[in-house]
């Protein structure tokens, strides 16, 4: 069995593969295409160990034997070297080889990605019968989450949520940055001028999501399961169940466990009622990813955004819903 996790930055790809860890039977891979440093508790802050530190060893070791003239630095394909080779299929051998190093094991393997999303078919070449776990959040939560990071110096500097929605000093925010430039120069986009901060994570929100979720369906079929961040907070018992189901197993028991005492309960998004979310959703084009991903009440939010004169009824409607979800 192999189990591919695959979500945007920020979206809780790592608490699940903190959780699956615990899953005695499982092999796991962090992040085979990331840069070679260190990170000690990775992005979810639930352990203290470095959840790299394996792959890491494995990856120089596979380097140097069969790439020693390459440097450790071209196995990290894109961010935060160069963010703009995620936007596209390309891989290149060196990283396909890696991919098939860590999966020819005799044990059942698990491998986490944010650099995926693009590369699916490399990903069904290597494991024609894997389950690809889509992990999703918010992109409300998302966008707050890059911008403000894990301290409170940013989150006192958004107080008036003003500045955080006019935002377009230059950072690089979780490579985003880099990847919507990229994405911008699509005709799509001709209308977008000097998209604030959030809206450029918004933008690679929408691709990582439309990207990940068209082709997972295409190349994994019934394996292909979204996950949604807010379910697995939520329930983390019942968000395992689904994906092990999709792998033809129950849940270890030492997976619901340590599941059930780390997993933090749902958050309400930053300013969820802002209607500057709602137009930026609309503006990008956001309606049927919104959608598709389980966020209907967003979805329907953009569509009013998008046509107000014929929507207004369907506007009040959203935001009442919104708010009653924000409580």
């Amino acid at each position: 069995m192999t189990i591919f996790i695959q979500g945007m930055r920020r979206s809780g790809t790592t608490i699940l593969y903190d959780a699956l860890l615990e899953d005695p039977e499982l092999k796991c891979f962090y992040e085979p295409f990331r840069e070679n440093t260190e990170t000690p508790g990775g992005g979810s802050g639930a352990r203290e160990s470095d959840p790299f530190a394996e792959t890491r060893a494995l990856r120089e070791a596979y380097a140097a034997e069969h790439y020693p003239a390459l440097a450790i630095e071209e196995f990290n394909w894109g961010g935060p070297r160069r963010p703009e080779l995620e936007v596209g299929p390309q891989l290149p051998e060196q990283c396909t080889g890696l991919l098939q190093h860590l999966l020819d094991r005799p044990e059942d393997v698990m491998i986490k990605f944010t650099r995926a999303y693009d590369k699916l078919e490399a990903l069904a070449a290597a494991a024609p019968e894997a389950v690809l776990v889509h992990v999703v959040r918010d992109p409300r939560a998302v966008a707050a989450s890059m911008m403000m990071g894990r301290g409170s110096r940013r989150a006192e500097q958004y107080q008036d949520p003003t500045t955080f929605f006019e935002e377009r000093t230059k950072r690089k925010l979780w490579s985003s940055r880099q990847i919507s430039a990229r994405l911008l120069r699509r005709p799509e986009y001709a209308h977008i001028r000097r998209p604030a901060n959030f809206m450029r994570i918004l933008l690679v929100w929408r691709h990582t999501f439309e990207s990940t979720y068209l082709e997972g369906r295409r190349l994994f079929g019934d394996r292909y399961v979204v996950l949604r961040n807010e379910e697995l907070r939520a329930d983390p018992i019942g968000a395992l169940g689904r994906v092990y189901r999709a792998a033809g197993r129950s849940t270890p028991k030492a997976v619901a466990r340590w599941a059930q005492g780390a997993i933090k309960p749902p958050e309400v998004p930053y300013a969820a009622n802002d209607p500057r979310w709602t137009e930026a959703f609309a503006r990008l084009g956001l309606r049927d990813s919104l959608e598709w991903a389980g966020y209907p009440v967003l979805a329907d939010a953009a569509a009013a955004a998008r046509s107000p004169s014929r929507f207004t009824g369907l506007v009040g409607r959203a935001r009442a819903r919104m708010a009653r979800a924000a409580e």
